[in-house]
């Protein structure tokens, strides 16, 4: 029975990054289920070379308004391209259906995944979830370092121009 191969611990690298993104940008959607809560935002350095990989591990989401404590999907991709949700392919707005844009197979193209966060809680200023052992293999586009997230809301919720920090932990090797 062959033997799988060890992975060498010293060889890798544990960085936390910081992404800052604000929600519901022009505040005119109905902020149902579906919506896009923020548009396409980039990690910056979240692999360690050009065109790399890395495991993004765990996330956690903090909301800087108390009660917002809905589901959240977040989408992670290696494509900085703006993913449209309005039937008239406007990107300037949210609070539109992803459903109902004009998004095409090559511009989802560089899609890693995805993963929820359901577990938000009400803080007293500030709404807090996380997601752990998320072990979602990502990597960068020839030439970059950067991933990208988006946000889709699956609850009815108004984030009223929320300011959303997501703490991303990630495994570089």
């Amino acid at each position: 029975m062959a033997q799988a191969p060890l992975v060498s611990v010293e060889n890798m690298d544990i960085d936390l990054i910081d992404v800052t993104v604000a929600a519901d940008f022009d505040d005119a959607g109905s902020s149902a289920a579906g919506d896009l809560l923020f548009k396409v935002t980039e990690i910056p350095n979240a692999v360690p070379v050009d065109g790399g990989t890395s495991i993004l591990q765990s996330c956690c989401m903090i909301v800087d308004e108390s009660g917002l404590t809905g589901v959240v999907d977040l989408v992670i991709t290696s494509a900085s391209t703006a993913i449209t949700e309005a039937s008239d392919g406007s990107v300037a707005e949210t609070g539109d259906a992803i459903a109902s844009g004009d998004n095409t197979l090559a511009e989802l193209d560089g899609t890693c995944g995805f993963f929820s966060i359901t577990n938000s809680f009400d803080a007293g200023v500030v709404a807090i979830g996380d997601k752990k052992n998320i072990g979602m293999v990502c990597k960068a586009e020839a030439g970059s370092k950067s991933l990208y997230v988006y946000g889709i809301q699956q609850a009815a919720a108004d984030y009223n121009q929320s300011s959303i920090v997501l703490r991303l932990g990630f495994v570089k090797n």
